[in-house]
């Protein structure tokens, strides 16, 4: 009788894990074609409306549409909707490397000061250094960005590693420093032009074009492969120090590695688009809550979630909101636009999470 009820009980157990793969691959697919249909939405939309099966046309077959449409959608829409795409992949998967390291659903790109970073590098080399070249100022605000990141790790060490509430408090004390010099920067140069960085503050696409692309794609893609080759790792970190540490994974190694990656990530996205909040917090949250803790499928379903999150955002901020409100000659940041949708679910997730990490 034991013998019968062995096999049974394995072959379900299997049975179960089959489903629940197949499940997560079924997710992540939903994500890939959310993410398609903004793209679609997005290239389509905008001072002249272009139809879906034109805006399928032009991206596989330009020579078949009118070459205005071509140019629209190749030359402005096309790079802006790739790294808005990008940049809300690069700060979904940091949030979600966050979390992991400290193990809550509480951690995103901010608790590394990488943005407070990016912003103040943006705002000093524009408004501050003479003649410096506009198109070098993303790549100094990633620099600043990984500046931010190590001075963090940097005050959280100590002889016994780094701890996640020290890392946190690190974390908001060099960002509310770092955003009160980015204040005083732009205040003390506002005559001169200080609107420029309002674009870094609250977080905008409006120069996005190819060189922002090429600018931000290599740091995605290499962001991208090293945290899938950290999953597992990120999957035994989760058990607990003890646990982590009981199966020989070198915790404060992993920690670091991990939080190095976000800081890839969220730098470069802080670099091509500013400051924008909450993608990172709560798109790993909720893609946790379709696919799980596994770090191989959460990795995956976060890094489309954002995108698709990021690019639906910019659509509605230039094109839905300005008429929303009758000023179609102006566009509203994307940062506005995830804040508003980010802000109140975040304090609602705040306010009624009952459940464990």
């Amino acid at each position: 009788m034991g013998d019968a009820v062995a096999p049974t009980s394995a072959a379900q157990t299997l049975s179960q894990a089959h489903r629940r793969l197949a499940f997560r691959v079924l997710i992540i697919i939903l994500c890939g074609l959310l993410l398609a249909a903004a793209m679609i939405v997005a290239l389509g939309s905008g001072s002249q409306s272009i139809p879906a099966a034109d805006v399928i046309r032009a991206l596989t077959d330009p020579a078949s549409v009118k070459k205005s449409t071509e140019i629209i959608i190749h030359q402005v829409r096309l790079p802006r909707a790739l790294v808005g795409a990008l940049v809300g992949m690069n700060l979904a998967i940091a949030g979600t490397m966050l979390q992991g390291v400290v193990r809550s659903p509480l951690g995103d790109p901010y608790i590394l000061g990488v943005s407070a970073g990016g912003g103040l590098a943006a705002a000093t080399t524009t408004l501050l250094i003479d003649n410096f070249p506009p198109e070098a100022v993303p790549a100094a605000a990633f620099v600043g960005s990984l500046i931010g990141a190590l001075i963090v790790y940097a005050v959280a060490w100590d002889s016994t590693g780094v701890s996640t509430t020290r890392l946190a408090l690190a974390g908001v004390a060099l960002t509310s420093m770092m955003g009160a010099f980015t204040t005083t920067v732009v205040v003390m140069s506002v005559e001169g032009g200080g609107q420029i960085i309002f674009q870094w503050l609250v977080g905008g696409l409006y120069t996005a074009g190819w060189p922002e692309y090429d600018l931000i794609r290599f740091y995605s893609l290499a962001g991208l492969i090293i945290a899938l080759l950290l999953a597992n790792r990120a999957n035994v970190l989760a058990l607990g120090d003890d646990v982590a540490q009981g199966l020989g994974l070198r915790v404060e190694q992993t920690r670091f590695l991990m939080s190095a990656t976000a800081a890839i990530l969220a730098g470069s996205a802080v670099a091509a688009a500013g400051l924008i909040a909450f993608v990172g917090l709560l798109v790993p949250y909720f893609a946790r809550r379709l696919v799980g803790s596994d770090h191989r499928f959460l990795i995956p379903a976060s890094g489309l979630l954002g995108a698709a999150l990021m690019v639906w955002s910019d659509t509605a901020a230039r094109v839905t909101f300005p008429h929303l409100f009758g000023v179609t000659s102006i566009e509203f940041p994307v940062g506005i636009i995830t804040a508003i949708i980010g802000g109140p679910l975040f304090l609602w997730l705040v306010r009624a999470r009952r459940s464990a990490w």
